[in-house]
């Protein structure tokens, strides 16, 4: 306690000398930071005086310990401001800013570069000493060798290194999932499907260090890192240590899947390998690089920054200011328990973590190659400014908001170029607003990811949302997937959000590798918002998807040249989805209109829009023309006419920085003005300021997307049509039924046959659900029937439903939830509901009997037949029902799910699928 009185009144009495009395005070303070300072002197001079007995300081954390011991004494009044000289400072452990190192309005602390300098924060080692062995470098480094640091990422002169794998480029693919098995000493079934596949044969490599293998998988969405835990050569299988979110193959066969980390995968220059065990880092140097020359760093620090306020206590970190800073260098580490996020890298940090941070700004800042996200104002953070800063070579995203209570709001995003997403967590959006509200993420440039260029709300559903008034304004957002993730858009938004505001954006180039490469993407429950006076154009799947929502309006926007559909409406509802007016949508394969549902009028509204194709095709309005969509009650207003302007005029927009567009507005055409659309002009999108930072992406060069093809299935690896007729009178109490797959089916959500009921006979099939942690839809049986033709497929059952039980059954065309034909539930209101319609009620705890009928092959005609016959009565037809996904066409998969999450249960018995003509 002495030292800091005698060192706080060193203090005192130098700057008194300095300005000459005490009223002085509220005066602005200037401290000075250098690499070659003392943490022990004042901080007052520029550089060392010549008895090197005062000078600057060493460390921010010394100048933020310098201005608390002047707090304390009373003799900060008015700014402080530390200068920061160029140079390297090393950062084991993050700088923490606490509640007693808030500034205030007229009193703000500000940390920033020295003018015309650029000092560098790094949580990284430079790693020297290496030994040429053959075509590697290597080096001990004693403390990996004694099981105290491991990492994860390399640097070699500034650039990202690949930790050693197979395949170098492309994937690897599952060759099937591994069912339930019942464990021989419990009698409990066993689920291993999210945690084991099968591999084809000389997939998986052999190793001395097993133990060290690692497997990324690719999951929809998102990506997960898992260690094996179990090789089984002989049954060609491998069991992880821990599991995934997903099944394996549950978006189909064919899981995509890389394997990493031993050093039998080390083959190609520009790869490196650690052994945790020895302790030697290897690296394969490329050509032209130079052992004496070369800067290799690998990560030391998780994070660089830490403000740890705690606003539920009222307890601020208020009104601080970063600026001129380059943060470099972190780890994220993946331990032996793996890691996997359900969506958008949720549980990943970041190396600038805020959370109760208060009017507190980064400026000019940038942030790169780093582990995790780049910068996140978590819980509690409110009025805060993220501005004109880089954000590149980023583990996860970019700037991520939200999570956690207090519900993050009015924090500020703006003019910021964030490239170079997802180098680890490919399922990381650039930048990931979670729960916060009055959220502004305007003129940013968002490029280079693997999936999401924005993704706003964390609310499935039309549950209460904190997301609300959140602007997303002025961005270009563009090359975004790149053939990898799939579900994705340019702005992707989940839930209610009254207030929430996207306009001005230029989207494009958005590529999936699957499904679900969109523009702007409202996906489940979004509703209330609004989109106008954005440009999408060049992507996979579509300009425009909404899953389900309500109440959205899409005006007065551009939509063109999607691969397929412009306009995707996949779910329909009793209730508007959304507005989608004075539009123009530009195709050259004349595809309008996609998706499951077939748009209809009462549930979304369609009107003075612009419609054209460039290639003079007929348009297709989700299998209409233009003139029977019409008649139905759509687009009354709107034209098929040419907007001025075509695919050229949009490539050289998208390449053209915000000033460089000014008097080239979209859409200024007498029919257009006729329709009421009012002219984009996009000059203020993307970065501003001067010239140099705006035109910064324009050296970001990117390739044409390529997606590696799968391996083409052998004869006798192709699945054989099987037809089903089991009414598990042979299958054992207690056991799965044969030919089945159960997803989901561990004890005690269960799918296995009883003798506590049947309908004919003494067994049937038992489906046990429960409130555990299963998926929604789990347990799930299937019946991988491949049934395929120009035939009729007909798949029956009898089924006795207990109270409060859910029950769908589909056929699918793929295993994906979005390739479905028929549909049929059964809810907890005791309704038989088809195309989300009901079509009647039906017993309890009675058995009675379903039977659909549909058609395939160049016979499907969007429609099928179900027959229900309950006890004593006649049997009651439905015809033309439409399939959930009208482009259904052969019956791959048959599917059985338990939907309630509660303690009940249904039983099926007699089921039958089959093919005929």
């Amino acid at each position: 306690m002495w030292i800091h009185s005698a060192f706080a009144a060193i203090l005192i009495v130098a700057f008194c000398s300095t300005v000459g009395t005490a009223s002085a005070l509220a005066d602005e303070i200037t401290l000075y930071v250098a690499t070659d300072g003392n943490d022990g002197w004042s901080g007052r001079l520029v550089e060392a005086n010549e008895g090197g007995t005062d000078g600057p300081l060493a460390s921010i954390a010394g100048a933020r310990d310098a201005i608390r011991r002047l707090k304390a004494v009373g003799a900060v009044e008015g700014p402080v401001t530390v200068l920061i000289r160029k140079g390297t400072y090393r950062v084991a452990e993050p700088i923490v800013f606490t509640p007693e190192d808030s500034g205030a309005l007229r009193m703000r602390i500000t940390y920033a570069a020295h003018p015309g300098e650029a000092p560098v924060f790094t949580g990284g080692r430079l790693i020297a000493g290496w030994r040429r062995e053959g075509y590697l470098w290597r080096i001990t480094l004693p403390e990996v060798q004694r099981g105290e640091r491991r990492f994860n990422a390399l640097w070699v002169n500034g650039e990202r290194r690949r930790l050693a794998r197979t395949p170098n480029d492309g994937y690897l693919y599952t060759n099937g999932a591994v069912n339930l098995y019942k464990d021989s000493d419990t009698g409990l079934y066993i689920d291993p499907s999210n945690r084991s596949f099968y591999y084809f044969p000389g997939d998986m490599p052999a190793t001395a260090q097993p133990e060290d293998l690692r497997v990324w998988m690719f999951h929809g969405w998102s990506s997960s890192v898992r260690y094996i835990a179990r090789h089984e050569k002989d049954k060609i299988l491998v069991l992880l240590r821990t599991k995934a979110h997903w099944p394996t193959e549950y978006w189909g066969p064919l899981n995509r899947y890389y394997v990493e980390n031993v050093i039998e995968l080390l083959d190609e220059p520009g790869e490196w390998h650690l052994d945790a065990e020895t302790g030697v880092l290897s690296y394969w140097p490329l050509e032209g690089e130079d052992l004496g020359r070369a800067e290799i760093v690998a990560p030391l620090a998780e994070q660089l920054i830490r403000i740890e306020g705690r606003a539920k206590d009222d307890a601020y970190v208020e009104h601080l200011t970063f600026r001129g800073m380059r943060f470099l260098y972190t780890e994220y580490p993946i331990g032996f328990e793996g890691h996997c996020d359900p969506q958008a890298a949720c549980s990943v940090s970041a190396a600038v973590e805020m959370r109760g941070a208060r009017f507190c700004a980064f400026e000019n800042c940038e942030i790169g190659h780093v582990g995790a996200y780049g910068l996140w104002l978590a819980d509690g953070c409110a009025d805060n400014r993220v501005f004109h800063c880089e954000f590149h070579d980023l583990g996860a995203g970019g700037v991520r908001v939200g999570a956690g209570d207090p519900t993050p709001t009015r924090n500020v995003i703006d003019n910021n170029f964030i490239h170079g997403v997802g180098k680890t967590f490919r399922g990381a959006p650039g930048v990931f607003v979670q729960h916060a509200n009055y959220t502004t993420v305007a003129h940013n440039e968002i490029c280079d990811t693997f999936y999401t260029g924005v993704s706003v709300g964390w609310s499935w559903g039309y549950g209460e949302n904190p997301s609300h008034h959140n602007i997303i304004e002025y961005n270009h957002i563009h090359h975004l997937g790149q053939g990898v993730m799939s579900d994705m858009g340019g702005i992707y938004t989940l839930g209610i959000q009254p207030g929430t505001i996207e306009r001005y954006n230029l989207i494009h180039d958005v590529y999936c590798y699957q499904y679900g490469g969109w523009g702007i993407y409202t996906d489940e429950g979004s509703s209330d918002i609004l989109i106008e006076n954005n440009v999408v154009f060049h992507t996979a799947k579509g300009g425009f998807h909404q899953h389900y929502g309500r109440n959205n309006r899409i005006r007065n926007n551009v939509f063109a040249f999607s691969a397929e559909e412009q306009m995707i409406l996949s779910r329909i509802e009793e209730h508007v989805s959304g507005y989608f007016e004075h539009n123009i949508v530009m195709t050259d394969n004349g595809r309008v209109l996609g998706g499951y549902s077939k748009w209809p009028k009462d549930q979304h509204w369609t009107d003075s829009n612009c419609y054209w194709d460039t290639a003079g095709n007929a348009l297709d309005f989700a299998g209409r023309t233009f003139e029977a969509w019409r008649v139905e009650g759509h687009d009354w207003q709107s034209v098929i006419a040419d907007p001025g302007f075509d695919r050229k005029d949009l490539i050289r927009l998208g390449r053209r920085s915000g000033k460089t567009r000014r008097g080239r507005a979209l859409g200024s055409t007498a029919p257009l003005k006729a329709l009421g659309f009012e002219p984009i002009d996009l000059s203020q999108t993307g970065l501003y300021g001067e010239k140099q930072w705006v035109e910064k992406p324009q050296r970001l060069v990117f390739e044409p997307v390529v997606i590696p093809p799968k391996p083409e299935p052998k004869p006798e690896e192709q699945p054989k049509p099987m037809s089903i007729n089991d009414d598990f009178e042979s299958t054992a109490v207690g056991d799965l039924p044969k030919n089945a797959v159960i997803w989901g089916g561990a004890s005690p959500s269960t799918a296995l046959v009883t003798d506590e009921t049947a309908a004919a006979g003494k067994h049937s099939l038992k489906f046990t659900d429960t409130p555990g942690p299963q998926h929604a839809w789990e347990p799930e049986m299937g019946y991988h029937v491949a049934l395929s033709g120009d035939g009729a497929v007909a798949s029956s059952f009898d089924v006795r439903i207990e109270p409060g039980a859910v029950f769908f059954h589909e056929l699918r065309s793929t295993r994906g939830p979005g390739d479905t034909g028929p549909r049929l539930v059964f809810n907890e209101k005791h309704e038989l509901l088809a195309d989300d319609k009901v079509l009647m009620h039906v017993p309890i705890k009675t058995w009675f009997h379903v039977e659909i009928r549909c058609p395939i092959g160049v016979n499907a005609a969007g429609v099928y037949t179900l027959t229900v016959t309950l006890p004593g009565k006649a049997p009651r037809r439905f015809d033309k029902l439409p399939y959930f996904n009208p482009d259904f066409g052969n019956a791959e998969w048959a599917l059985y799910q338990a939907f309630a999450q509660k303690n009940t249960a249904f039983y099926l018995d007699n089921v039958c699928i089959e093919y005929g003509r």
